[in-house]
């Protein structure tokens, strides 16, 4: 399952990025841009996972369409339905 796979490498970025931010702090360095530009990053890479997802149910012959959702949306939108539950 190629989403198993993603998921572990979106956890490893962001682990890689507190890490990453707790030292940086540690020396007394801001971390704002750092944090910005890796979440942009992580952004890029969840809407091209979304993407290749979304063209291989197409190609699988199912009536979905491609949505105009970002990654970051369709992220709020789950969060708020599993609150729910």
């Amino acid at each position: 399952m190629k989403t198993e796979a993603f998921l572990e490498t979106v956890k490893q970025m962001s682990t890689l990025t507190v890490n990453s931010c707790r030292v940086a702090t540690s020396q007394g360095q801001e971390t704002q841009y750092f944090e910005r530009d890796q979440i942009r990053n992580l952004k890029k890479k969840c809407e091209r996972e979304l993407a290749r997802l979304e063209e291989k149910a197409l190609s699988l012959g199912t009536d979905l369409t491609p949505r105009e959702v970002s990654c970051e949306e369709f992220s709020l939108t789950k969060s708020s339905q599993i609150r729910k539950d």
